[in-house]
């Protein structure tokens, strides 16, 4: 066979399988005798091609095997060759970090990052300013700590902090300081720790020690920064981590004060699980050009996810909520089984009270792939108090419950929510505020126990259902007084509204909004229930009378929905289909069921056409009141006659003089019942409700204040002076006077963040109080000692009886922040003055940070002898045997060799020097006197 010509280089999507082919052709000159003697072993084909017997029916089908074959080992062998610039999509590696860093990720246990930690990274080390919106367990710690280990690199001999990482609370900082300590295992880092409780003096040492990196809270930040006068122009990475806690703990006052003092050149991060107004704010003050970075499977609702709205009575919301664990999700009672697989590994003896691995052992002994389980729910209530209710009735009735707000202990929080995650129980019981830094992988239900005021709450509630493929549903109860917000939220979803049964059996519940109500008997059972354990049970009683009283204020201090939503709502609830049964409830004992509520709708719903006064008369049969009733038939009839008038002008008012919207297309065409998927409003008011501008705001909308009526139109054209046919303005219409005056924080690109914050933006209500997110408190008290009234937030913050001074920004502080304790440490430590920003740093003065690169941090074990014994105190005869004690050992104020004195024992040399001494003063005294 001729010699056949080299194949040339193959690309990346290119295979040559020549070689193959020609394996045994002894005159190929592909390569080399040694590649080729080299290569042969290696190379052996799956299937050899018989050139000899001819081509039969198969020989195609077996060129086509031979072929996928050979190209999928060359895919095989092109990942695992050395030195290929193709990285696996999305991994670390493909980042741009260094050897060390991708070193301790991997002994961390990182794999491939997470979706945060995918969007964040990239975007950060482009030294851009970053909005992430992230809870906790997403991996968001990771994803600020990991591009600025990248860019501190190592520790720096100039002096001056280059990171600053601000945290809520200690649990969290602490947490923070280990994600450092073992993401910079490969660096020469240093970090310190910040926090209240610990001692000023250990803080002056470490700040003057020349940390990299510093992690603190707040409140001792700003109190080291005013007391030791700090410079903080040397910080270039800023992190404010969880900083919807951080203003709702009410440290806004002291992060503007932080953040006046820092540079302009500074890259800032701030994460935070939910985006209100207030933090908005900050960030478009303090941030330059920010990128907000969301998941979209949290601002989403996914379309895997299933919903069912059911209509109640306020009293019959604890049997609705029995009625659908028991009989919809069918969740099972008593301990669950990871519950049960720990109780009997802890019975065998595996994890010992005395072992050394008895968290490990807990750990490894529940699935985290498999758990939570299939039925784990989500049950999200207004208040705390409404919470601790849930949670009593909850486990008398035998559930696996577990439950979280916004003031309860970050430990036990931490555990009911370990508990929850790790299928220990399968009933998580929260508010709003509780809920927002929570991260649950797998969640298969959400109860809605309290409607939500916006539809942004909403999303945010069932945005945790239903990821990665995987199916969920939400159930919602809607009671009358909440019809309102459940229409708000059909206009923002724009889908379509389903009333009972109206449409029969064509109904979507994962695209259409389907309400109705339980069957009677299963919702009577359950509510008698309720009211047996309510009875029987003292403490659960009065924690439902607590609830409803914070109930109270939770409907008064709740966002109000739309005008049109809450006129429209009278009509869909007075509606028969709004009481009928759901749709889900659907199997063969419905039919009857549907007839039977059918028939009790008719009695509840019936309205005789005579009057009281009427059948009241007829049903006496005296005729000396027959003139009544004439007088009675007459009023009724003219009232009658205008009732009729009045909804004919009304309906005619709104044909004619009200241009229709597509809110009121929504409403009419949900009223008809003839609402259409292909109804163009509908989907605009979809479009618009999801993504809107503020050109677009200014061009579509008018003013919020602009008059409705005629007459209001009327009084507003004769007050303004402007005349639209002669005015002339001095601006252009065209002109947007927000950005020509800078005021927007964008650069003129499709990531505004100004927009898209506005998307996300959401304020959530409190869950003990009526005080709004971020907002201060407006209580005050009487001052006796002043004479006037006083804030209460002096009381909370510790400051009460404090002066107050204004710091660098204006804002107002504690003058206890001066106290002149770092200069008392300087003058203890025979420091004149400490090396400012820029300078060379000082050896010495970092030796209390060897703790943190695993150095052994000494401590003194200095004993002291107790104060002596006072005759007039309880404890005499106490204190009177510790200084007996004291006295034996010879510490303290007793003196003795133990007690580092001198010792008393003279020497041989001692004794012969004093001899010689003694008898030298001896001799001179001796010598007679000069005077005569």
């Amino acid at each position: 066979m001729p010699g056949r010509a080299a194949s040339p280089a193959m690309s990346e999507n290119e295979f040559d399988i020549t070689n193959a082919l020609f394996q045994n052709d002894s005159d190929s000159d592909n390569e080399a005798p040694a590649k080729q003697a080299k290569r042969q072993p290696k190379a052996a084909a799956p299937q050899q091609l018989d050139f000899l017997n001819g081509g039969g029916d198969d020989d195609d089908e077996d060129d086509e095997a031979f072929i996928a074959e050979t190209q999928a080992s060359a895919n095989r062998k092109a990942s695992n060759l050395k030195g290929r610039t193709v990285k696996k999509g999305g991994g670390f590696q493909a980042m741009g970090l260094n050897a060390n860093l991708l070193k301790a990720i991997t002994r961390k246990g990182f794999s491939v990052p997470t979706p945060i930690q995918r969007k964040t990274i990239p975007v950060i080390m482009e030294d851009q300013d970053v909005v992430g919106m992230a809870r906790t367990g997403s991996g968001k710690t990771a994803a600020f700590v990991i591009p600025m280990i990248q860019k501190l690199k190592s520790h720096s001999t100039q002096v001056g902090a280059r990171g600053l990482i601000l945290s809520p609370s200690r649990e969290l900082a602490l947490q923070t300081l280990k994600v450092v300590k073992e993401l910079g295992k490969g660096t020469d880092l240093k970090a310190v720790l910040l926090v209240g409780g610990d001692s000023l003096e250990e803080q002056f040492s470490m700040m003057a020690g020349n940390p990299d990196i510093v992690i603190a809270t707040p409140g001792r930040f700003l109190h080291l920064k005013v007391e030791m006068n700090l410079d903080l122009s040397s910080i270039r990475y800023v992190v404010f981590d969880e900083a919807d806690r951080l203003f709702e703990m009410g440290f806004a006052a002291q992060l503007t004060e932080i953040l006046h003092g820092l540079p302009s050149t500074r890259q800032t991060l701030l994460f935070s699980a939910t985006l209100p107004k207030s933090l908005v704010e900050f960030a478009r003050a303090g941030l330059q050009e920010p990128t907000l970075v969301r998941l979209d499977t949290e601002s989403k609702i996914s379309p895997d996810l299933q919903n069912a709205f059911f209509s109640v009575k306020s009293g019959d919301k604890e049997g609705a909520l029995m009625y659908i664990l028991h009989n919809v999700i069918k969740m099972p009672t008593g301990p669950t089984e990871a519950a049960q697989r720990m109780k009997e590994e802890n019975a065998s003896g595996k994890s010992s009270k005395f072992s050394k691995k008895r968290k490990r052992s807990d750990d490894k002994a529940i699935n985290f792939k498999e758990s939570p389980t299939k039925h784990s729910t989500i049950i999200f209530a207004a208040t705390k108090h409404h919470v601790d209710y849930l949670y009593s009735l909850l486990n008398e009735a035998g559930f696996a419950t577990s439950y979280a707000y916004g003031s309860l202990d970050q430990t036990a929080r931490k555990i009911q929510v370990h508990n929850f995650r790790t299928g220990i129980s399968n009933i998580l019981v929260v508010t709003d505020v509780a809920a927002r830094g929570i991260d649950i992988p797998i969640l298969a239900n959400v109860i809605n126990y309290d409607f939500p005021s916006q539809a942004k709450i909403f999303v945010h509630r069932v945005g945790r259902t239903a990821r990665a493929g995987r199916t969920g549903w939400s159930y919602s109860l809607v009671r009358d007084s909440d019809a309102p917000y459940l229409l708000d939220l059909q206009l923002f979803l724009g889908r379509r509204l389903v009333l009972g049964r109206e449409h029969g059996d064509q109904v979507n519940f994962a695209e259409d909004v389907v309400v109705g109500g339980f069957p009677r008997d299963g919702l009577s059972q359950s509510c008698e229930w309720v009211n047996k354990v309510l009875d029987d049970t003292v403490d659960i009683a009065a924690q439902r009378s607590v609830a409803s009283k914070g109930e109270k204020l939770y409907l008064r201090t709740r966002n109000a929905a739309s005008l049109e939503s809450a006129k429209r709502s009278k009509e869909v609830v007075s509606s028969d289909n709004w009481t009928a049964l759901h749709p889900l409830f659907n199997d063969e004992t419905s039919q009857l069921e549907a007839e039977r509520e059918k028939m009790l709708a008719r009695i509840g719903g019936y309205r005789p056409n005579e009057t009281i006064f009427e059948v009241n008369n007829r049903r006496s049969g005296k005729p000396e009141n027959e003139e009544a009733l004439t007088t009675i038939k007459r009023v009724r009839t003219t009232l009658d006659s205008k009732k009729k008038r009045a909804q004919e002008a009304k309906s005619e008012f709104v044909d004619d003089d009200v241009p229709t919207k597509s809110g009121d297309a929504d409403a009419d065409d949900a009223e008809d019942g003839a609402f259409s998927d292909e109804d163009e409003a509908g989907e605009g008011a979809a479009d618009n409700m999801s993504l809107a501008s503020e050109s677009d705001l200014e061009v579509t909308f008018s003013s919020y204040n602009q008059p409705s009526n005629k007459k209001a139109k009327k009084e507003a054209s004769a007050t303004s002076f402007q005349n639209p046919e002669y005015f002339m303005s001095y601006t252009p219409n065209n002109t947007n006077m927000a950005e020509d005056r800078a005021y927007g924080v964008h650069s003129g690109t499709n990531a505004n963040f100004a927009q898209a914050s506005r998307d996300a933006a959401m304020d959530l209500l409190g869950d003990e109080g009526s005080r709004g997110f971020g907002e201060p408190r407006t209580m005050m008290r009487w001052d006796k000692r002043h004479k006037k009234y006083v804030s209460r937030q002096n009381d909370e913050d510790g400051s009460k009886g404090t002066r107050l001074v204004r710091g660098e920004s204006g804002a107002k502080i504690a003058a206890s922040f001066r106290s002149g304790r770092f200069d008392a440490w300087k003058k203890g430590k025979r420091l004149t003055r400490l090396p400012r920003v820029g300078e060379a740093e000082t050896p010495g003065l970092g030796a209390d940070l060897n703790h943190y690169r695993g150095g052994r941090r000494f401590k003194h074990n200095k004993e002291q002898a107790p104060k002596r014994a006072d005759p007039l105190r309880g404890d005499y005869d106490k204190m009177k045997k510790k200084n007996e004690a004291a006295k034996e050992r010879q510490l303290g104020k007793f003196g003795g060799a133990a007690a580092g004195g001198k010792s008393e024992l003279k020497g041989t040399d001692d004794i012969r020097l004093a001899r010689n001494l003694k008898q030298k003063r001896r001799e001179k005294n001796a010598r007679p006197s000069r005077k005569k």
